[in-house]
């Protein structure tokens, strides 16, 4: 069996966002790229977090797709035009 280009569904993309600017959405776990306190290393680093308040919000596409190169799950950027308003998937 061959599995066809282009016919994953979309991801069921969030209904609203804390802010204004560009998230990395890690869609397979409903996260996005935040920073945590690492105790181990005792400093805070880029990780995945549950809430979108605590995510990192970038001010241009560009950043946020560099961001999302350094990890392995898969994920997508999403744009959100405001607080409150709902975001838009970019890739």
């Amino acid at each position: 069996m061959t599995k066809r280009l282009g016919t994953n569904p979309a991801p069921n993309v969030p209904t609203s966002l804390s802010r204004k600017g560009y998230v990395v959405w890690f869609h397979d776990h409903g996260e996005y790229l935040g920073l945590a306190w690492n105790e181990s290393a005792a400093e805070i680093e880029r990780a995945h977090v549950a809430d979108a308040e605590h995510a990192i919000y970038f001010e241009t596409f560009a950043q946020a797709v560099v961001a999302s190169d350094k990890f392995i799950s898969p994920c997508r950027v999403l744009h959100s035009p405001g607080a409150g308003k709902a975001p838009k998937l970019m890739r």
